[in-house]
């Protein structure tokens, strides 16, 4: 590595050493973590400060991420297609479990279903894009209901805080009498849940004690899709 992409590179690591919302490091931190002089690291931050990509934090020697990381971070996540970006991911879940394959999104007080990728039984395949249905009535409804979408019906409280404590949602028969599905929570760079990925099947290939397996893959599959949108555990 050339001695000026070196210095590229130092720089952008030490954009990334800040790894939560509203993090804040002092040089001697930033100088640990990255194993390099507090000195250079010194000229570094004033030099990243100046062009706005960090900036001190108030009352004290320390720096955290500045203007131009979040000008920047805007454009980039203005330039993201949601379905885009879900797709490969859910094709390779629709190979893995053979199931159809749902990305949907809180519209209106309602699940609304943007993408379908169908899997590879031909029985029990529909046509679920375009289509809305009720918070409570389906996984990917539960989900949003579980993170806050709205306020949930009585009857779903104890569900929902279960689909809070271990990440996914699930429907027996709630949408139609005899399908079942999973749902996992899609999530962009702030954490906040912006669609569900599921995936639904017949009752006889989607039994109840098959649905922890199946919310491993979705759950999987909807990590993959929450990366891509900067979203980092």
């Amino acid at each position: 590595m050339t001695r000026k992409l070196e210095t590229v590179d130092r720089a952008l690591r030490m954009l990334q050493a800040f790894e939560h919302p509203g993090q804040e490091l002092t040089v001697s931190a930033l100088a640990a973590r990255l194993d390099l002089h507090r000195s250079n690291v010194s000229r570094f931050t004033a030099t990243l400060a100046e062009r706005g990509f960090l900036e001190r934090a108030p009352g004290g020697d320390a720096y955290r991420l500045g203007p131009e990381v979040t000008r920047l971070g805007m454009l980039a996540m203005a330039a993201r297609d949601l379905v885009a970006d879900a797709r490969e991911s859910m094709r390779r879940l629709a190979e893995r479990t053979g199931e159809t394959v749902v990305l949907s999104v809180l519209d209106n007080g309602e699940s609304l279903n943007v993408a379908q990728v169908d899997g590879t039984h031909l029985v029990g395949a529909r046509q679920w894009s375009g289509r809305r249905a009720p918070l409570g009535s389906c996984s990917d409804g539960k989900v949003f209901l579980a993170l806050g979408a709205a306020e949930p019906p009585s009857r779903l409280r104890a569900e929902l805080t279960t689909v809070r404590e271990r990440g996914w949602a699930a429907s027996l028969g709630d949408l139609e009498p005899g399908l079942n599905g999973v749902a996992a929570p899609v999530r962009d760079h702030m954490g906040q849940c912006v669609a569900a990925l599921t995936v639904s099947g017949p009752e006889y290939r989607v039994p109840e004690d098959k649905l922890g397996e199946l919310a491993r893959a979705v759950c999987s599959a909807a990590d993959e899709v929450s990366a891509r949108l900067g979203y980092s555990t």
